[in-house]
């Protein structure tokens, strides 16, 4: 299996497309700090930001006492929330509104997905490139059995993502560093727990929030990776995947009052809906139903890819 890995890696990082995606990436998180530095406005000394969260409060507040407030609750909470955690700031003299490395760490977690869009491009060519290509009976033609084959093929997908993943988190906190210093590498997240305003780790509240945007990552990857193995079209298993990354969530939004919608691949694949209190997309749904639905997906895709991968015919 290693060197079915290895060759496949070796086929995607010698193409110079692997790099510029990449190199996008990354010319997009270092742009948003730039321009962010450039319209950025004085530092404020600490009387300063302390008006500024006095004045949210008491915004807030004023919103929070609105009779018509009342018919959206879940704003409300949100208000409420935010007002906990000014107050809780300002007792304990943090200043929320501060540009640290944070800032272009969790930023970088947005530019997920736009790295899922181009670990879909590698996905749905890895396999039906090699037949349009006439490579694929090179492979098949070794005595490596084609489960393997296969296998090795969407691993080398997934270490892609990784890679990207590592790369992505890894600059955004160099850029932060360079552009904001590291005084604020200490300041916690604040965050709201069973009414009452908790404080973690920035960089793993950081990693939690890559971590949710890698739920849609692998989900889109897997499903571009069956449908290059089933059909052999790297075009069809871009744009059906793409089109279905950019609609999913329309789709769910349309057909939210049919309690069936909650078997939807995409009803299920923001995890984020069952924290902080947040209403699911279907009364309830919870935790646990998704991640057995994402399961439940993952198995089907697999099982369709390897089903048509292994047993079809391999024409001349």
């Amino acid at each position: 299996m290693r060197p079915l890995v290895m060759n496949e890696n070796m086929k995607i990082y010698r193409r110079a497309r692997t790099w510029v995606m990449l190199g996008i990436v990354l010319a997009i998180l270092l742009a948003s700090v730039v321009i962010n530095k450039i319209y950025e406005r004085p530092s404020p000394d600490e009387g300063d930001y302390r008006q500024r969260l006095e004045q949210r409060i008491t915004s807030m507040e004023s919103q929070l006492n609105d009779p018509n407030m009342a018919a959206d609750q879940e704003y409300g909470k949100y208000l409420k929330e935010t007002v906990m955690v000014s107050r809780y700031a300002l007792e304990h003299n943090y200043d929320t509104e501060k540009q640290t490395l944070w800032s272009t760490v969790m930023f970088s977690s947005n530019l997920i997905t736009l790295l899922s869009i181009f670990t879909i491009v590698i996905a749905a060519d890895i396999v039906a490139g090699e037949f349009a290509g006439g490579t694929i009976k090179l492979l098949l033609i070794r005595p490596v059995r084609r489960w393997k084959i296969l296998l090795s093929k969407y691993l080398s997908t997934l270490l892609f993502a990784i890679f990207g993943l590592l790369l992505m988190l890894v600059s955004a906190m160099i850029i932060g560093a360079v552009a904001y210093g590291v005084d604020g590498f200490s300041i916690p997240f604040l965050a709201v727990k069973d009414g009452a305003v908790v404080e973690s780790s920035m960089f793993m509240q950081s990693l939690v929030n890559y971590g949710y945007e890698c739920v849609s990552l692998v989900m889109m990857v897997t499903f571009a990776f069956m449908i290059s193995s089933a059909f052999r079209s790297s075009s069809m298993a871009i744009g059906l995947s793409l089109g279905l990354m950019f609609l999913g969530n329309m789709i769910t939004a349309v057909l939210q009052r049919y309690d069936w919608i909650k078997y939807f691949l995409f009803s299920n694949l923001n995890l984020r809906q069952y924290t902080a209190g947040r209403e699911p997309v279907v009364e309830g749904m919870t935790m646990g139903f998704s991640i057995v639905m994402l399961i439940l997906y993952f198995a089907a895709f697999a099982a369709v890819a390897w089903s048509l991968f292994t047993k079809r015919d391999v024409t001349a």
